[in-house]
C-alpha cells in the first residue's frame, strides 16, 4: 500500500486550519457572552422604602385634615379619598419591580420576610379599593376617611419595617469561619 504524500499533507494542513479556526471562533465567542445582570435589588428596595415614606407623609396630612373636617365636609373628604387611592395605586407596580430585581438566591434568603411584605401589599390593594369607594360615595363621612388613613398608616409602618429588615439582611455580610492553621 503506497502512501500519498500530497494527500496526507493536505489533510494535516486542513486539520491545522480547522483547529486554528475553531480557536479563533472560540476566542471571539467569549467577547459576546452576556454579562450577568447588575444587582439592582438594593436600589429597588431603597426606592420602595422612599415610596412608603412619601405615602406616609400624605397619610399623616390626611389624618390631620380629617381631624378638623366637619361631617358636612363630605366633598373635601371625597377628594382626599380619591387622592389617597391614586397615591396607593403605584405601590403594587413598585413592589413587582422590586421583586423582579431580587435574584432567586436573594429571595430564598429573605423569603419569610418577603412573604410578610406580600401580605402588606395585599393590604395596600384592599385599602386602595376602599379609598376609591369612598371617593365615589356622595354621603362620605370624614370619619370614614380618617379610619382608612389610620389603617393605611399601620400597614405602611409594617411594610417599612419589613423593607428595612430585608435591606439589612441583604446588605449584611455573611459570616464565614476563619481557620487558624
Amino acid at each position: 500500500m503506497a502512501l500519498d504524500p500530497g494527500g496526507f499533507l493536505l489533510r494535516v494542513l486542513a486539520l491545522s486550519g480547522l483547529a486554528a479556526l475553531t480557536f479563533a471562533l472560540g476566542a471571539l465567542g467569549t467577547d459576546s457572552v452576556l454579562p450577568l445582570r447588575p444587582d439592582t435589588s438594593r436600589a429597588a428596595l431603597a426606592s420602595l422604602g422612599q415610596e412608603y415614606g412619601d405615602l406616609h407623609q400624605w397619610t399623616a396630612a390626611i389624618l390631620a385634615a380629617t381631624d378638623t373636617l366637619q361631617p358636612e365636609s363630605g366633598e373635601r373628604a371625597r377628594v382626599l379619598a380619591g387622592q389617597l387611592a391614586r397615591l396607593i395605586g403605584p405601590l403594587e407596580d413598585d413592589f413587582e419591580r422590586t421583586t423582579a430585581a431580587l435574584s432567586t438566591t436573594q429571595l430564598d434568603l429573605v423569603l419569610p420576610l418577603w412573604e410578610r411584605m406580600a401580605f402588606a401589599h395585599a393590604g395596600f390593594v384592599m385599602l386602595e379599593e376602599q379609598a376609591a369607594g369612598l371617593s365615589d360615595d356622595p354621603a362620605i363621612d370624614p370619619g370614614e376617611l380618617h379610619d382608612l388613613a389610620v389603617q393605611l398608616s399601620a400597614v405602611l409602618d409594617f411594610a417599612a419595617e419589613i423593607q428595612r429588615m430585608v435591606l439589612d439582611e441583604l446588605t449584611t455580610p455573611v459570616p464565614t469561619p476563619i481557620r487558624v492553621t
